[in-house]
């Protein structure tokens, strides 16, 4: 079976990766409000973290902190039954060696990269029968 094409759109802005406690009770101010057109926020709680992806400026201060990365959305919705859409987009990366990062929507999935890996990305992942836009 071959693998899953997908449409790829880029997502304005630098991102990071910030890591804080598990025991953090609240989340730094203005990651709730608003975010500027275009950009993304994502709050995960494990029982190991709170990791939060947000737009470089709204990174908190006492977090450990991973970026700047670069994303593209594979949107859809893409329906939760397909198998293989992740897969067929961190392949292509993983082959050369391209870190990546990927955070699942109901909706669709978000791929990062380091900022300074994303035109080798994209054309990997054009490559590999992705449309990026």
């Amino acid at each position: 079976m071959p693998a899953p094409s997908v449409e790829l759109r880029p997502i304005p802005g630098e991102y990071v990766i910030a890591k804080l406690p598990a025991t953090a009770t609240a989340l730094p101010s203005g990651l709730l409000g608003m975010p500027a057109e275009g950009t993304i926020v994502s709050i995960t709680r494990t029982p190991q973290e709170l990791s939060i992806v947000c737009p470089v400026g709204l990174a908190p201060v006492d977090a450990e902190i991973d970026g700047p990365w670069t994303a593209l959305y594979a949107g859809g919705p893409i329906p939760f039954g397909p198998t293989g859409v992740v897969t067929s987009l961190v392949a292509p990366l993983s082959a050369v060696g391209c870190p990546d990062f990927v955070v699942s929507t109901f909706d669709g999935d978000i791929l990062m990269v380091p900022s300074q890996s994303a035109a080798q990305a994209w054309e990997l992942l054009a490559a590999a029968g992705h449309t990026v836009a």
